[in-house]
């Protein structure tokens, strides 16, 4: 399988190649890139001043099941450092786990949540208004459209199947 080289302009596209890319090897991957590895902890012993609690686990303390679910945090590191470019590689570098280098690449290429509503400010009345160019092919129209409705889901806005379907049957001309 030929890992997708991540274009800005064609982000959510790239994303759901990532996605599927990943749960092709590993159903855990896409998990990581959600929630981030699977850190091993150890209990610390209660002492008179200060309660039980959690610690992360030194390297040297991690059990063969903790280092082979730490390593799959790697590989997906590796899978998305190499669906980049060296400009966006060197943008997310620093990133010590997959999970940061995931939500950089979501806001580096989606912006932050207030740049997201604006954006679906912008598409909803696009999407309202969907006219067909002149001289454009059916495959073109259908393109376009599927483009903005792919655009509207990753800021948040769904249409139903149905009422899509028709508002895009409506835009068609008579010819």
């Amino acid at each position: 399988m030929k890992i997708s080289i991540l274009k800005k302009a064609d982000y959510s596209t790239w994303k759901v190649n990532m996605l599927m890319y990943l749960k092709s090897i590993d159903d855990s991957y896409v998990e990581i890139t959600n929630d981030g590895p699977p850190y091993p902890t150890k209990v610390v012993a209660i002492t008179p001043t200060v309660p039980e609690h959690y610690i992360r686990k030194e390297n040297f303390e991690w059990s063969d099941v903790e280092k082979a679910a730490m390593l799959k945090d790697s590989k997906v590191r590796n899978i998305l450092h190499n669906s980049l470019d060296n400009v966006m590689s060197n943008r997310v570098i620093a990133c010590k786990s997959a999970k940061p280098i995931w939500d950089a690449l979501e806001t580096q290429c989606q912006g932050t949540l207030a740049i997201m509503k604006n954006r679906r400010v912008v598409l909803v009345p696009e999407y309202e208004q969907f006219d067909v160019k002149s001289d454009e092919t059916i495959a073109n129209i259908y393109d376009r459209f599927l483009t903005l409705l792919n655009d509207l889901s990753l800021v948040g806005k769904k249409y139903d199947k149905e009422d899509s379907n028709t508002k895009f049957l409506i835009a068609l001309s008579k010819e």
